[in-house]
């Protein structure tokens, strides 16, 4: 692959990159060890399901998986080969000895794509996804009322924790609020959508008026929420409302965060020293002449 100059801007888009993977497989990992530091190995298990899908039913052999991703190093494609194997990812498309032949996982594909779509929109078009199954859930006939509770609470339980995110998104920092920034589109049509369910959950089952009651707050908790860190986003964005500008507060917090050799490669090239002022010297005499002088004693 060509060298690229390092830029701040990629810096911080690798660092979103990892941040989202590190927050959807918390709950999942063994340590905190456990998830990849490198963009790149994720873009080589995404370049590696894409020849599997393009080679159909001939599979792969090593030697075609390498030339697949003959655009990285070696050294990376054997490390990400080794734990996509080993998580079942990749596996030998039948088990037997000297088995030559692999075969993607479609779980771990679908897996990617659903990654991809936390990233584009910080869930939104998953929230999206289950508000309108859950609304075809309750709207069945066959769902019973204990199917309906359990409903409410996980919705309130969703809403209440984006809740909690967004305040914390309204008192933190610029940086953090713009990196979390998709997670405020659409939020008015996710509020009346899932308002639509707890109407229809409330009419079909009377008797769950108090999980509907928690449900109705954490909605509008939701609403209120998203409605002040939108506020605090367009203020931070100035009168541009370019929100693609980089804060003053990311070009501190890396100036005080970053390695001298990380520093030095994305600063290179900027000059930060601003000539010398000129000041015409009939001003300042002008200047001090007219400077206020204390009252004497």
């Amino acid at each position: 692959m060509p060298e690229q100059s390092l830029t701040l801007d990629a810096v911080l888009t690798d660092e979103a990159v990892l941040s989202t993977y590190r927050r959807m497989f918390a709950a999942l990992a063994r340590d905190s060890g456990a998830v990849v530091d490198d963009p790149a190995l994720v873009d080589i298990a995404e370049t590696l399901f894409a020849a599997f899908a393009e080679a159909g039913e001939e599979w792969l052999t090593h030697e075609q998986m390498r030339f697949a991703c003959r655009a990285y190093p070696g050294d990376q494609f054997d490390n990400r080969l080794r734990v996509l194997k080993g998580l079942g990812a990749i596996r030998e498309v039948f088990p037997k000895p000297n088995q030559l032949r692999y075969r993607a996982s479609f779980t771990s594909v679908v897996g990617l794509m659903f990654i991809r779509r936390m990233m584009d929109d910080g869930g939104q078009s998953e929230m999206h996804r289950l508000l309108a199954l859950e609304d075809l859930n309750v709207a069945d006939p066959r769902t019973t009322g204990d199917e309906a509770r359990q409903s409410a609470v996980n919705l309130a339980r969703a809403f209440r924790l984006w809740a909690l995110e967004l305040i914390t998104l309204t008192t933190g920092t610029i940086e953090e609020l713009r990196e979390q920034a998709p997670k405020l589109w659409g939020t008015e049509e996710i509020a009346r959508r899932a308002q639509g369910l707890h109407g229809t959950i409330l009419t079909r089952w009377p008797e769950l008026d108090r999980v509907c009651t928690d449900l109705r707050a954490a909605i509008y908790a939701y609403s209120d929420a998203s409605r002040r860190a939108a506020g605090r986003l367009a203020d931070s964005a100035g009168t541009t409302r370019n929100l693609t500008l980089l804060p003053t507060e990311t070009w501190r917090t890396f100036a005080q965060t970053a390695s001298r050799e990380r520093l030095a490669a994305v600063l290179d090239g900027f000059v930060f020293d601003a000539p010398a002022p000129w000041h015409d010297p009939a001003a300042i005499a002008r200047a001090v002449d007219e400077a206020p002088r204390p009252a004497p004693a």
